[in-house]
């Protein structure tokens, strides 16, 4: 890249320089992500009789934000939509001479693959725009590891003593509470603490001093559980896209804001009069087990179908 003369001694070129090595360098580093906070829907085309179809425009809408993607088939008439944003999408196929076909109700998880195959009719026939609305198949045959996915559903519905959403893992095969040098901490398949890796939003959220997630056993530092969207644990070892760990993964997605403004309140409350006294030899205990716990949450729009808060 050539460098203006102006910009060689003035007392700013070198934040100018740096600026511009954002731009240029940032698409690349988008690129690099991996599926820790994504995911992918992917497929083949063809028509009536088998053949594939080549250059179909596929869209994909997640309805709630209105984030879009654009891609075309091959010459097998293959497509993927990659590094997909998680929730509820629309799919659109569309090519001159085929009618128009799509397909709702696509739920993209962490990490995961949706598989759709597309069968486009000619537009000469005299059918109606035709919509499926897709399942969640119960066996994921593209995923290599052994992965426990726990959604929204799980993460909202059940019932947690602390509210703590990692205690939600101890629902998965394999993991186990075991006695750490600062108190109880997650054993993934019988590895030691230090050997699990903890994602938040794919960022680091791991105590690697003792070997548990931030904070440890007693979190200096957390979040609210309603703000958990879902979560994946992976017990036998995580594959080349997560590294850093030879044990158990835990990835965790927090919520994101939509086009609608959506809020919640909670308040868990776990009276003392539910515990007896503790009494032994006359001498009679009373501790107070009385537990109140209460918060909110509040997403919506900064700038519709672009920029959301949470």
């Amino acid at each position: 890249m050539r460098i203006p003369s102006f910009l060689r001694h003035s007392p700013a070129s070198v934040a100018i320089l740096a600026a511009l090595a954002v731009v240029v360098f940032a698409p690349s580093a988008a690129v690099a992500q991996s599926q820790a906070t994504t995911g992918v829907i992917r497929g083949v085309a063809s028509d009536s009789g088998g053949a594939p179809v080549p250059a179909v425009t596929i869209t994909v809408r997640n309805v709630a934000t209105n984030f879009q993607r654009s891609v075309q088939t091959n010459e097998s008439g293959a497509f993927a939509a990659t590094l997909l944003p998680l929730g509820t999408y629309e799919l659109t196929a569309r090519r001159i001479g085929y009618r128009p076909l799509t397909r709702q109700g696509l739920v993209v998880r962490v990490g995961a693959t949706v598989d759709l195959p597309l069968v486009l009719a000619r537009q000469a026939t005299e059918l109606s725009q035709v919509t499926v609305t897709a399942a969640t198949p119960v066996i994921d045959v593209s995923r290599v590891e052994a992965a426990t996915q726990l959604s929204d559903e799980v993460v909202s519905g059940l019932p947690n003593n602390g509210r703590n959403y990692l205690n939600l893992t101890l629902l998965t095969p394999n993991v186990a509470l075991a006695s750490g040098p600062d108190g109880d901490e997650l054993s993934i398949a019988g590895q030691r603490g230090i050997h699990n890796n903890v994602s938040v939003d794919g960022a680091d959220f791991n105590n690697p001093f003792f070997g548990e997630q931030r904070g440890g056993q007693r979190p200096a530092f957390t979040f609210n559980l309603d703000a958990v969207q879902e979560m994946v644990v992976i017990a036998n070892g995580a594959n080349a896209e997560f590294g850093r760990s030879g044990g158990g993964f835990v990835n965790v997605i927090t919520k994101s804001g939509t086009n609608t403004l959506h809020g919640s309140a909670h308040y868990y409350g776990k009276p003392g009069s539910l515990a007896s006294d503790a009494e032994h030899a006359g001498i009679r205990n009373v501790p107070d087990f009385n537990q109140q716990q209460f918060g909110f949450t509040l997403g919506g729009p900064i700038v519709r179908d672009k920029a959301f808060f949470f």
